[in-house]
């Protein structure tokens, strides 16, 4: 573990050393409901495949500093720019990796600091695009979405536990989030101003998502995810404003065979997990010229 002194205070990043002399760096960055261990495997294939990973916890997460599930979102994203700058003092190209939620922070960073990185890779981002009634199986319905709203005026920094008050995240997670919920290191409790105004407010400005100048980015999604629907990354894959971008679809659910988890399960193959990954370093090597 390395720790980083940033705007949020010590921000944990667990860095995996490339086993090549090659000086690119992928930083990776987690969901709800998760920490930086979560990028274990991908840390240890990409590394052997040449390249540096550096794996954050959020602030509020893992061992990062800060507030349990209330994390600043600006104060976040400069936190992300200062762990970037850092990198770059070492690497020649940095990357953005992020699962999920993560890519709520990814998005806006690249947004905000659209030259400070070399390239995008979005896992199943979960995204409020338009015209579309839900987006995952979890999604919260007009009753719970008005009580989410009051409780974001009322009781602000109020802790909401998300194994509760959305019992069908739980289901639909099956073995993993039963896994996860018995890890005392991973939140699973979050504020009402978090759930609002990131996960609903940011989520929403599409016009900033979308904007990314002409960054290269790649999106993967599996065909059986109930937590993002494929849909999502296809709908945003539309808006996205850069001509530089590619959209990979896999036969997988939310976790890419667990390629995308804490531990890897015997249900997938290895071939299938290094299909994954083949995926991710084929793209990369690309913006290089490299086969």
């Amino acid at each position: 573990m390395t720790f980083y002194e940033t705007a949020s205070g010590k921000i944990n990043v667990i860095e995996t050393l490339s086993k090549e002399p090659k000086n690119d760096t992928v930083l990776c960055i987690h969901g709800l409901c998760c920490d930086a261990r979560i990028f274990t495997y991908i840390g240890i294939k990409l590394s052997e495949a040449g390249y540096n990973v550096a794996s954050m916890d959020l602030p509020g997460h893992g061992r990062s500093d800060g507030e349990k599930g209330d994390l600043d979102f600006d104060m976040c994203i400069k936190s992300i720019d200062q762990i970037v700058r850092d990198l770059k003092k070492r690497s020649s190209r940095v990357f953005l990796l992020a699962h999920s939620m993560g890519s709520t922070f990814a998005l806006w960073y690249a947004h905000l600091f659209k030259s400070s990185i070399d390239g995008l890779i979005l896992l199943c981002p979960y995204i409020r695009v338009r015209n579309m009634k839900r987006r995952f199986d979890a999604e919260p319905n007009t009753i719970q979405s008005l009580l989410l709203l009051l409780g974001r005026i009322f009781v602000p920094s109020k802790r909401l536990d998300i194994t509760k008050a959305f019992p069908t995240y739980v289901r639909i997670g099956g073995d993993r989030v039963a896994w996860m919920m018995k890890d005392p290191i991973i939140n699973f409790r979050y504020s009402y101003r978090y759930l609002v105004d990131v996960i609903t407010v940011k989520n929403n400005k599409l016009a900033e998502l979308s904007d990314v100048g002409d960054l290269p980015v790649l999106l993967l999604h599996g065909k059986e995810d109930r937590n993002v629907y494929l849909q999502v990354s296809e709908e945003f894959f539309k808006l996205l404003r850069t001509k530089r971008k590619n959209i990979e679809i896999f036969d997988c659910d939310h976790w890419f065979y667990d390629a995308m988890f804490y531990i890897q399960s015997s249900t997938y193959t290895e071939e299938s997990r290094m299909k994954f990954i083949s995926s991710l370093v084929t793209w990369m090597r690309s913006l290089d010229g490299r086969k």
